[in-house]
């Protein structure tokens, strides 16, 4: 296939300030009138009562609603909303691995698990989940295995449960959780900085009878081979290693139809001594098999371009890959930068839009892309709210707190893991004991 690429950068600006309640003015027809001594101590008294029986709030002035967990020592690491629910994977001291159903309708949070992923030698670490529909979930946990669950149809309720381990590939348990690490600069030394660990381990369809997992360096397709019972078969291995010190890992998957999906693959370099960089893979699959359409080089701390192929910025991961409309695709690479790429037939041009370090002084954990034309990225106790992203666009904070600021007061300093959503008004982001909802534009 003859391919041509395309590069662009664009540094965008940004609004930090956090959008208010507007006031209305007065008539001006109408003088205004001053109160009297006993009118105002009237007037204060009336508010001191309202305010003494008035529920303490639940809602952000940004439209962030606190949803009400089962339990309190829930830490929400993965969700997936379709319309009208949502599907959520935790983790609990006391309770081990659970997962959850929230249904608009009820407003409530339940469990809808049968247990068997907290049995002896399961649970070492999640990976992701994925719902084509409000009757069906997938999800990964480690050792190397995916669930799926059905909803049971009226009159019978509740949920089925099957479970499969993933092929061997010689991976190790450890190959699948790998340490993310993210390059951060101190005035004009460029450092890594040790985060969490990110999960290797995933799943995503782009419909009930199309769905794919990954597995360290491996794609999977749940298929039938010989016109039997379908299983999982090993599709694709990321093993080209430019060095033995190098690791591939497989991060996440998106795509429009069964016939066009795409995968993100970490290109890491494990000698943290001498190479401490990383390059972005990007494989599209279409009936002619994969094709490599982003790869680099690993090289004295950056990323450097590679013959053939896009290069998709300096350097980090590409997560949360997702498509939007018009043959685009936005993913957030290094935990900072929004990556937009865009397919022209065999043509293809890659945005690199670094969100300034103003937005949010953290690295983003997550970022979602609503159909609205809209980027929300999720970080350390903050949400940030782009528009307009491709086009040099313009970011807020979007605030998550009860008081007005951001989610930094001591009770709330605790990582938020995902922003999700199937629209602008109907939005989430969870982490550490927290599921917030926003239905408000």
């Amino acid at each position: 296939m003859k391919r041509s690429f395309v590069i662009a950068c664009a540094t965008l600006p940004i609004a930090t300030g956090v959008a208010c309640a507007a006031s209305e003015d007065g008539d001006p027809s109408i003088a205004p009138h001053s109160p009297s001594v006993v009118e105002a101590a009237d007037a204060a008294t009336r508010e001191a009562a309202v305010d003494a029986d008035a529920a303490p709030p639940t809602c952000s002035p940004a439209g962030w609603c606190i949803t009400s967990l089962p339990d309190a020592d829930l830490v929400m690491k993965d969700i997936w909303p379709v319309p009208g629910h949502a599907f959520a994977l935790a983790e609990s001291p006391t309770l081990g691995v659970r997962v959850l159903e929230w249904e608009d309708t009820s407003a409530t949070w339940k469990y809808i698990d049968d247990n068997t992923q907290n049995e002896p030698g399961y649970g070492q670490y999640l990976g992701r989940i994925w719902s084509p529909g409000e009757n069906e979930i997938y999800f990964g946990i480690a050792p190397g295995t995916i669930y799926h669950g059905v909803r049971a149809q009226p009159p019978a309720t509740g949920w089925s449960w099957t479970r499969d381990r993933l092929p061997d590939n010689g991976t190790n348990v450890e190959d699948g959780y790998p340490i993310y690490r993210n390059l951060t600069s101190i005035g004009e030394t460029q450092l890594f900085e040790l985060s969490s660990r990110y999960p290797a381990l995933g799943v995503w369809g782009t419909s009930s009878d199309d769905v794919y997992a990954w597995y360290a360096d491996t794609i999977y397709h749940w298929v039938s081979d010989d016109g039997g019972a379908p299983s999982w078969v090993a599709e694709y291995v990321a093993a080209d290693r430019d060095d033995p010190s190098e690791r591939l890992y497989v991060l996440g998957a998106a795509g429009t139809n069964r016939d066009d999906v795409w995968f993100s693959i970490a290109r890491e370099s494990y000698s943290i001594f001498t190479e401490l960089s990383s390059c972005a893979i990007l494989m599209r699959k279409t009936p002619a098999g994969y094709d490599r359409i982003a790869d680099g080089v690993i090289s004295a701390n950056t990323c450097r371009d590679k013959a053939g192929f896009l290069r998709l910025g300096d350097g980090g991961w590409l997560t949360d890959l997702q498509a939007v409309a018009g043959n685009r695709f936005v993913g957030l690479r290094g935990a900072r930068d929004v990556v937009e790429i865009s397919v022209e037939g065999d043509t293809y041009s890659v945005t690199v839009a670094p969100v300034p370090a103003k937005a949010a002084d953290v690295p983003f954990s997550s970022l979602w892309a609503a159909p609205e034309e809209q980027v929300w990225l999720a970080g350390r106790s903050v949400v940030v709210r782009g528009a307009d992203v491709g086009d040099g666009g313009a970011y807020q904070i979007s605030t998550t707190s009860l008081n007005g600021g951001v989610l930094n007061k001591p009770a709330y300093e605790r990582p938020l893991y995902h922003v999700r959503g199937t629209s602008n008004t109907d939005l989430w982001v969870i982490g550490d004991r927290y599921a917030l909802h926003k239905t408000t534009p």
